[in-house]
């Protein structure tokens, strides 16, 4: 089925099934996971080596309040702006989609600006400007670059989305592994500057993978929208999703303020590590949902009976996939972290192993938020997110105060699964045609069989 305005990336001339859009996507981003993973990981040692674990630990604190910090660069506006683009470009309403770009561009970079006056206030009177600073212009930077990202993710250009994350990878580890040529101060100050140059480099590249993208859209008209529309979007699609932002750095950021509060710094950095190395091999599995949140607003309303076989065979090769990684991460996950970052971080080993274990839920959950969106049922996901923090804080506060630092782990494990299951239960019931039987993961279906003989015969 073709539908109008809907192109490929620039200078493509044929047009794309379903199937290849999804496979080039996540070819892309696999390409970008393989190279920021081992930048990632070499970057890691080189922190692991500049730092003791309690440092780690002030580091890790610093970088949420950052990541609180981003929560207002956007609240959540860019995965609405990312739906609406591809739903614009669908149906050809490509004014519609450059008037949302550049609003949204114009309101980060304003909230960006504010917040980096705040931080380097913050850092004025608690006597720590350095370290708040390099927070503040992280932020800045990261306002710049979520436009691009915006831009780049909606008008589905996978490979420039993978390249402006690659060079964010490389440029971390660039000016990691050069730290001591170009700072001789305090090493947690040095290690906290490294962020906003890793940006700052992202943001450079971003103006030129942006370009094709932006001029796709330059010559449409916006005459015909007004903030009105704009607002009217916000009413139907933006309070809820605004809502829900905040509740989701926040569940992301609570095990770190209850060990703060709980255990100290040696905790914060044990748990931070383990939740650093989960993420190094959870970005391999990101990269679904990430190619599925665009596609699935453009076929929702055009083509469900497709968007569905699609999504099924997602959760059932990411369920089967996740499973390999946590038993043979669970087996590994000792060498690894020693090799990594060495004897003083031996305590995170146990929180890595139980860490693991969250791949299989993401197998169930990553496409929840894309069909939310997709919908128009934000308030929903506001309502899951909610629901399962409240549930995530009782069990940090008596895990934590039962049985230590590994309670934080089970918290963020069961807060995912209570995240799923109240998902699965609202969306078969908001929208029952797309909703994935679960037991699906058991059932070897012709499509499956084709696959493997695809796969085999190309042997």
């Amino acid at each position: 089925m073709s539908m109008p305005g809907l192109r490929q990336e620039h200078g493509e001339g044929k047009a794309m099934t379903l199937w290849e859009r999804i496979l080039q996507g996540v070819t892309a981003f696999s390409l970008e996971t393989i190279i920021g993973t081992v930048a990632a990981v070499l970057g890691a040692r080189l922190v692991f080596q500049y730092l003791p674990i309690a440092d780690y630990g002030q580091l890790a604190l610093f970088l949420s309040f950052y990541a609180t910090g981003r929560v207002f660069l956007s609240f959540d506006l860019g995965r609405i702006l990312i739906a609406e683009i591809a739903r614009a470009r669908g149906t050809g309403e490509l004014g519609w989609a450059r008037f949302l770009i550049s609003r949204f561009s114009m309101f980060s970079l304003t909230m960006g600006t504010l917040l980096l006056f705040l931080f380097v206030g913050i850092g004025v009177r608690q006597g720590e400007m350095l370290l708040w600073s390099a927070m503040g212009v992280y932020l800045w930077l990261t306002a710049l670059n979520t436009s691009a990202r915006a831009l780049l993710h909606g008008t589905t250009r996978y490979r420039r989305l993978a390249a402006q994350s690659i060079t964010a990878s490389l440029g971390l580890l660039t000016v990691r592994a050069t730290l001591p040529w170009w700072w001789s101060g305090e090493r947690l100050s040095g290690v906290a500057l490294t962020y906003p140059l890793m940006e700052l480099a992202t943001a450079l590249a971003s103006v030129y993978l942006a370009r094709a993208a932006w001029l796709e859209l330059k010559e449409s008209s916006t005459t015909a929208y007004n903030y009105r529309n704009l607002l009217s979007l916000f009413a139907q699609k933006g309070v809820y999703a605004t809502l829900s932002i905040p509740v989701q750095k926040l569940a992301s950021q609570l095990p770190i303020w209850f060990l703060n509060a709980m255990v100290g710094d040696v905790g914060v950095g044990a748990f931070a590590a383990a939740d650093r190395a989960y993420h190094l091999i959870f970005t391999f599995f990101a990269s679904t949902e990430t190619t599925l949140f665009p596609l699935v607003s453009e076929l929702a309303h055009i083509d469900t009976e497709r968007l569905r076989v699609a999504l099924r065979q997602a959760q059932k090769y990411t369920f089967w996939l996740g499973l390999i990684v946590a038993v043979v991460g669970n087996a590994t996950a000792s060498w690894v972290m020693l090799l990594i970052a060495g004897e003083q971080y031996a305590r995170a080993i146990p929180l890595l192993r139980l860490l693991l274990w969250g791949l299989l839920l993401h197998a169930f959950s990553q496409s929840q938020r894309p069909i939310f969106y997709a919908i128009g049922k934000q308030k929903w996901l506001f309502v899951t997110s909610l629901l399962s923090t409240a549930i995530e804080c009782a069990l940090l506060f008596i895990g934590i105060g039962l049985v230590g630092t590994i309670g934080a782990a089970w918290g963020v494990l069961l807060r995912s699964c209570a995240f799923v299951t109240i998902g699965y239960i609202l969306i078969r019931r908001l929208a029952p045609g797309l909703w994935i039987d679960p037991r699906g993961i058991l059932k070897v279906e012709e499509f499956d069989l084709r696959l493997w003989r695809g796969l085999w015969g190309r042997r």
